[in-house]
């Protein structure tokens, strides 16, 4: 395979760079699928570990050689909004999740709730910041058999918006989206990763969706978003991605160590906003959940006991995520506009070399972290989200207790204002009658392998198990939660094999 060039740097000039109850409690202490594919063969180094293994993963981007100058992502914590964590090994240190929140339809659940009965939300955390307990990632390189993500040393927040069928509503993603914002500061959330697309009609300076991702961005966030998997001939970027603020990451996979091709489900654009960035997206291998629905119905992802194999740009954007932790960490004054007009810089150029696939490329965060970083300051139109919630669901609705959820009409049935915010908060927001932007803290903790109270065997929840298609715990407060007219799209890294 032919080698390409380490470092390229591209400028672009006519496109953008591609420029419920909420139960809160910190911890403690601190579907298509694909045929075999070059990544999962064997690769180099004596590992027998794919290309797409985390540990093939982190040099590919650069990460180890920063591990080894003990730039690990300490400090710096990810908030994942996605389907929860699951207190698997190497989520299980104290100081690895330091706070979780459930926004979702099992939030009333003990046996599910915070928990990821999905197995997405697990599978991209780990991505980000995995790490074996008691493993020092400066002697990473010598141990293959350890699992470390790429910034193993940040912290994540879990916010579950999503339950065991995937299911979430846009105004679920808003409200999760204010949350962080809301508490940002006094979690120290420097990073947000987004691993989602709604499917929204709307442009983004008219979406809801892309009004709640810019004022994150505005509080200080590195908001870091999956480019989508609607294939390299898309007309435009999912939202929220499609928002210029953000950063937006297309997918590859890695042929060789350093060579990386395009692959077919990531999205490209024809209009003017095109991904920022790219990162290894394809067969990575990382945290399985045991039982959950993912690990259920798609066998073909499983890889080992503790790993699950699974491609999307929502693997791409929890590498990006992970790299800007690491950033973050050696460089904390760095502002989110810096972080992204870094990540642009010397980057890896796959095949084809197209920035309407990849933007400026495949991000190498060690490369990058000693350059001189100028006063960058976006200047995008802002988001007004003054557009139509139903137009911002994108056809994608979920049920409750028998009716669907459309028009402007949010998840708790209230009515969507549309331009009425104040500050970064929804009006009038309240989940079942408690305000998520006040959430007490519960001081629940969350060590070794318990967590509120729920013993993780890793093959039951509670005693209860899954039963052909069917999950028991799907009840909300007594109120039947589904799924209807859900391609499971959303989740931008559905590909399980």
């Amino acid at each position: 395979m032919q080698q390409r060039s380490s470092t390229q740097t591209r400028t672009t000039s006519t496109r953008a760079p591609s420029a419920f109850f909420a139960t809160v409690c910190t911890v403690a202490s601190a579907t298509a699928f694909m045929a075999i594919a070059p990544s999962e063969v064997a690769a180099d180094g004596g590992t027998g570990l794919p290309l797409g293994s985390l540990y093939h993963v982190v040099d590919q981007v650069g990460a180890r050689e920063l591990w080894e100058q003990g730039i690990t992502g300490a400090g710096v914590n990810v908030a994942v909004i996605d389907t929860g964590i699951t207190p698997v090994a190497p989520l299980s240190d104290p100081d690895k999740v330091v706070a979780v929140v459930d926004l979702s339809g099992e939030a009333a659940l003990p046996e599910a709730r915070h928990l990821d009965t999905y197995g997405h939300g697990t599978h991209i955390a780990g991505i980000i910041a995995g790490r074996t307990p008691g493993a020092d990632p400066a002697e990473a390189d010598e141990h293959p058999e350890w699992f470390m993500g790429v910034a193993p040393d940040a912290g994540l927040v879990s916010v579950k918006v999503a339950d065991n069928t995937g299911s979430v509503d846009v105004s679920q993603m808003i409200a999760a989206v204010e949350w962080v914002t809301e508490h940002a500061a006094e979690l120290n959330i420097r990073v947000l990763n987004l691993s989602y697309s709604s499917g929204s009609y709307l442009g983004y300076l008219r979406d809801p969706l892309t009004a709640a991702v810019e004022r994150a961005w505005q509080a200080g966030i590195v908001v870091v978003v999956a480019a989508g998997n609607d294939g390299n001939d898309a007309l435009r970027l999912a939202s929220p991605a499609r928002d210029p603020y953000v950063i937006a990451v297309g997918g590859v996979e890695a042929v060789e160590q350093d060579d990386f091709v395009v692959p077919e489900w990531t999205s490209g654009s024809k209009l003017w906003r095109v991904p920022d960035v790219a990162a290894p997206g394809a067969h990575i291998d990382s945290l399985r959940v045991p039982q959950s629905r993912v690990d259920f119905e798609h066998p073909e992802g499983y890889v080992s006991d503790t790993l699950f194999r699974g491609s999307g740009t929502s693997q791409a954007a929890a590498v990006v995520s992970g790299a800007a932790a690491l950033l973050l960490d050696a460089r904390p004054e760095l502002t989110n506009d810096q972080v992204k007009w870094l990540l642009e810089q010397n980057t890896r150029q796959p095949s084809p070399d197209d920035p309407d696939l990849t933007g400026a490329g495949v991000i190498q965060v060690d490369e990058i972290v000693g350059l001189y970083s100028p006063a960058a300051t976006q200047q995008w139109p802002q988001a007004t989200g003054s557009g139509s919630l139903e137009l911002s669901r994108g056809g994608q609705h979920v049920i409750v207790d028998g009716t669907v959820i459309n028009g402007d009409t949010t998840v708790l049935g209230t009515s969507w204002t549309g331009t009425s915010w104040t500050g970064t908060s929804w009006t009038n927001g309240t989940w079942d009658g408690t305000s998520w932007t006040n959430g007490s803290w519960r001081g629940t903790s969350w060590t070794g392998t318990s967590w509120t109270g729920t013993s993780w065997t890793g093959t039951s929840w509670t005693g209860t198990s899954w039963t052909g298609t069917s999950w028991t715990g799907t009840s909300w407060t007594g109120t039947s939660w589904t799924g209807t007219s859900w391609t499971g799209t959303s989740w931008t890294g559905t590909v399980w094999n």
